[in-house]
């Protein structure tokens, strides 16, 4: 592989969207089809799925082979997304309304509900040995399980008095940790990889899952994540972000105080007054500076993770251990 892996992730990408129309074919009067394209029309840049064709051909595997494993990430992912805009009370994802205003809450959760049946469908449509699928099985049930404890301490640590640091990482590996990295890892098993391999991997997303996350936490406080141009849905949101745990040990206690009920209210009765006086008080006791730093040392470690990876140089025309420093720069460096 001698192409950036921004080229890569675009050429891989659209294979991933011709898929998708197979899958889950558009225009279907089933209820389903409508809200669950009205999702995937709005775009995404399919970086997950093609991570993990990217990782397949690196190790020397047929990224064909992965491609129904590399379908189920995405499908996945976009299933916890309209979960996620549910739990969260998001009304724009990526500058569109989301599936449960548009549809209705019952049809939002309904088509995930759809997604994640129809993601294992794919998993089980891989063309490779017994062996290995049940691995891909693992991989895919696993990761599930653990995004879902995850997400279930992101729900209830909203507006927690004493949200620490160390709660967050605890919180954002279990939630992206995996996440981020099992469809490198499933086209590690579709490659045939040796298990050192899959488990410096599972390393590799443990560290470079919770950058890749508090970059997300810092764009939303300038870019709006593709929410209608809005900044700090996350704030209106209660989110246990790493800026919010930050700030909760430098503060002082009425600053903490008023930053929790504000962090607690309603989402709706969050004013943009209260939005900006989060953020001056997270630029004050610097938050912002502080997750970079924090996000930089994890991306560090991400690289060392990277270098003792126990393998030859696996790939056709590039050694498998730049491929995989070349996706940690791409990761750490996102600005959307």
């Amino acid at each position: 592989m001698t192409e950036r892996i921004e080229d890569a992730i675009k050429r891989y990408g659209s294979r991933i969207d011709d898929l998708l129309r197979e899958v889950i074919p558009p225009g279907q009067s089933d209820c389903l089809s409508e809200p669950i394209w009205h999702h995937l029309s709005t775009g995404g840049k399919r970086i997950r799925p093609a991570l993990c064709l990217i990782t397949c051909e690196a190790l020397g595997g047929n990224p064909e082979h992965a491609l129904p494993f590399a379908v189920a990430v995405e499908i996945l992912h976009n299933m916890f997304l309209l979960h996620d805009d549910i739990e969260d009370g998001d009304t724009m994802r990526r500058d569109q309304p989301t599936v449960w205003v548009k549809f209705g809450l019952a049809n939002g959760i309904n088509a995930g509900d759809y997604l994640l049946a129809r993601a294992y469908s794919c998993v089980l449509k891989c063309p490779v040995s017994a062996e290995k699928q049940l691995k891909l099985l693992d991989v895919f049930t696993s990761t599930c399980e653990k995004t879902i404890q995850g997400q279930a301490l992101d729900i209830n640590a909203r507006g927690r008095e004493n949200f620490t640091t160390d709660d967050y990482m605890r919180l954002v590996e279990l939630k992206t940790g995996g996440y981020l990295a099992f469809g490198m890892v499933g086209g590690a098993v579709v490659a045939g990889a040796a298990e050192g391999v899959i488990e410096k991997l599972w390393s590799f997303g443990k560290t470079m899952g919770p950058a890749f996350q508090i970059r997300d936490d810092m764009i939303d406080l300038t870019a709006g994540k593709g929410r209608g141009g809005a900044i700090g849905s996350d704030i209106k949101e209660g989110k246990p972000s790493f800026l919010y745990a930050h700030t909760c040990r430098v503060a002082t206690e009425a600053q903490r105080q008023r930053l929790r009920r504000i962090m607690l209210k309603p989402r709706e009765k969050t004013t943009d007054a209260d939005v900006r006086w989060v953020l001056k008080l997270y630029e004050k006791h610097g938050a912002l500076a502080a997750a970079q730093a924090r996000a930089d040392s994890l991306v560090a470690q991400a690289f060392k993770t990277i270098d003792e990876l126990p393998l030859q140089d696996a790939g056709p025309s590039r050694p498998a251990k730049q491929v995989f420093r070349d996706i940690a720069t791409f990761m750490a460096r996102r600005t959307t």
